[in-house]
């Protein structure tokens, strides 16, 4: 996770719904990650600064005033160069013939 001290806070959320938040906030990009009142959240609509993020984990008991902090990036993942390019189903198993 990135240094709190650089991230860009907000705390005034301005609709929530079972699976997103809505809030305004400037320079954040479409499926850039963040943390939503200690939740993993990504942005998933922007609309000028009227910023969308669906919350991983569900909304239920996120307040109004709570913190939300961008990370500044995307989700990423590391995979070796065995993986790489390869195609996978959702359990995992090898669907490229490979």
């Amino acid at each position: 996770m990135a240094n709190k001290a650089y991230q860009r806070v907000y705390t005034q959320l301005e609709a929530i719904t079972k699976a997103t938040v809505s809030l305004h906030a400037k320079g954040v990009a479409n499926d850039e990650l963040a943390v939503v009142s200690g939740r993993l959240a990504q942005v998933v609509k922007t609309k000028g600064d009227m910023i969308t993020l669906q919350v991983f984990a569900g909304t239920e008991g996120i307040p109004t005033n709570a913190e939300v902090a961008f990370l500044g990036n995307p989700p990423t993942i590391k995979v070796s160069d065995q993986l790489s390019g390869r195609f996978f189903d959702a359990y995992g198993h090898p669907i490229d013939g490979g």
